[in-house]
């Protein structure tokens, strides 16, 4: 059963990460620019995306958003199960590789939509 500590923890918890994400993501990108952010290369490639369309100060708030709700969401839900620390630890691993990929899939298949590179027609 969830209690209001629960939903406390994960708040706080999702504030802290993302606040310390997003700081350390724009201090990157205004120091070395946008190519030392693995995950924003990393989405460029994999979903070939027109890196001169791109606005990487709205992609990385996307991210950060994404990251702190994974691993709050994770962090919350394990400590919630009342069951031996080896089976917690196993479905925070199984869970949390499941959110990484099922949320990045969703979110690079949007931004191909909005910044995807234009096709030719032969």
């Amino acid at each position: 059963m969830v209690n209001i500590y629960d939903i406390l923890f994960f708040l706080v918890l999702f504030l802290i990460v993302f606040v310390v994400n997003y700081l350390s993501s724009i201090r990157k990108i205004k120091k070395h620019k946008t190519n030392k952010i693995e995950l924003l290369n990393y989405l460029i490639r994999r979903f070939r995306l027109d890196k001169t369309k791109i606005k990487p100060f709205k992609i990385i708030l996307v991210i950060s958003l994404i990251n702190a709700f994974i691993i709050s969401f994770v962090t919350t839900f394990i400590t919630i199960l009342d069951i031996s620390f080896l089976w917690q630890i196993m479905i925070g691993f199984v869970l949390l590789f499941g959110l990484i990929y099922s949320l990045y899939e969703i979110y690079g298949r949007y931004l191909v939509k909005k910044y995807g590179v234009e096709r030719r027609k032969k």
